[in-house]
């Protein structure tokens, strides 16, 4: 009988410390989650480039990245993808490109949600920041628009950044 007895209560300790562990794994993986931030320029380059124009609407692949802190930032495609559910906080500016305009946006899951404009001329800047809340796997992204717009970059002057403000 005290075998019995001694072989539950050694059965009880061992589950409450795999269920102990197993959140202690959860809790930690739940706040790696939850850091989240990146930076990225245009191009990598210091010389003076101008992209565009384009004839269609052009998602720009900020390839220059400096932080990707959570690597929900992919500068291959110029997408980031919301790794949780929380309040972001997004801003992006763009230096006029060799035909005098830009005209660029910012895009949730296709959806425009704020713009910069600029028509001064070459060496002219604009730039916009939103907070943003999100869904686990929403996409925000910056396109340029069609028709003789460009935007330019040297030593990081056109970028696009966002970071977690807090998880939901």
């Amino acid at each position: 009988m005290r075998s019995f007895f001694f072989l539950g209560t050694l059965l009880v300790c061992v589950q409450a410390s795999i269920f102990w562990s197993l959140m202690e794994i959860i809790c930690a993986s739940k706040a790696n989650s939850s850091q989240v931030a990146f930076s990225a320029a245009l191009i990598e380059s210091q010389t003076w480039t101008s992209v565009g124009p384009f004839d269609r609407y052009h998602t720009l692949e900020f390839k220059k990245v400096i932080t990707n802190i959570g690597n929900a930032y992919n500068p291959e495609t110029g997408i980031f993808t919301a790794p949780v559910k929380g309040l972001y906080y997004f801003r992006f500016t763009g230096v006029v490109g060799r035909t005098g305009k830009l005209n660029a946006g910012l895009k949730k899951n296709g959806e425009n949600i704020v713009a910069i404009y600029h028509k001064a001329g070459t060496q002219a800047s604009a730039s916009n920041g939103v907070a943003l809340e999100l869904q686990e796997g929403d996409r925000v992204f910056v396109q340029i628009w069609e028709n003789d717009l460009t935007i330019a970059d040297q030593s990081r002057l056109s970028t696009f950044s966002g970071f977690l403000v807090f998880p939901l």
